[in-house]
Parts: structure tokens; C-alpha cells; sequence
């Protein structure tokens, strides 16, 4: 391997490491699970805008009944915004272990052959 493209990957690391969160998740939407992630984001969206509709109508009923229905269906949408964004992070987290997995390997590679 030519010092060049050793430089080349280097900085490609170093911009990895560098990275904050919004350019990690950006990043994710370009790999393979791109469709997964746009359908979580789309899932997270409808999830806000259900609690943000249910907790409308919450604040404005007269109906104790009612209230506890709305109450109900804003706490559960919360709940599954909660689980989706989650989801979201640990599997930001899990490719982010991957590529560090792969610039290990690199590195272990380059020494192995700058040994022999």
C-alpha cells in the first residue's frame, strides 16, 4: 500500500472521529439500511405529530373520560416516539463499532505487512 492512500485513509478516520452526531446520521442514510432509517425517521415524525395532536386535545376536553382516553393516546405515541428514537441510536451505534471494526482491521493489516 503506497504512503498516499495510507494518508488518504488516515484522514478518512480522522473525519470519522471528528464526526458529530448529525453528520453520523446523515451518513447512515447513505449505507445499506438507508430505507430502514427513512422509515424509522418517517415513524418518529407521525409519533411526534400524534402526541403533539393527542396532547391538544387533552389539554382542551372538559370530559374527565375523555381526557383519560387523550391522555391515554398521548402517553402510548410518546412512548413509541421513545422506543423509535431509540432504536435509531443504537443503531447509530452499532455501525459506528462496525467502522471502527474495519479501521482496526486496516490498521492490524498495514502492520502485518510492514512486518513481513
Amino acid at each position: 500500500m503506497s504512503k498516499s492512500s495510507t494518508k488518504v485513509s488516515a484522514q478518512a478516520e480522522f473525519s470519522e472521529e471528528q464526526a458529530n452526531a448529525l453528520q453520523l446520521i446523515g451518513q447512515s442514510f447513505k449505507g445499506t439500511f438507508r430505507l430502514t432509517f427513512v422509515a424509522v425517521v418517517s415513524m418518529q415524525l407521525i409519533f411526534a405529530t400524534m402526541a403533539i395532536y393527542c396532547a391538544y386535545h387533552l389539554v382542551n376536553e372538559g370530559d374527565l373520560s375523555l381526557k383519560i382516553n387523550w391522555l391515554a393516546g398521548t402517553l402510548s405515541t410518546v412512548v413509541a416516539f421513545a422506543i423509535a428514537r431509540l432504536w435509531l441510536f443504537m443503531e447509530l451505534n452499532r455501525l459506528s463499532v462496525l467502522r471502527e471494526i474495519r479501521r482496526l482491521e486496516r490498521q492490524v493489516t498495514l502492520l502485518s505487512e510492514s512486518d513481513k
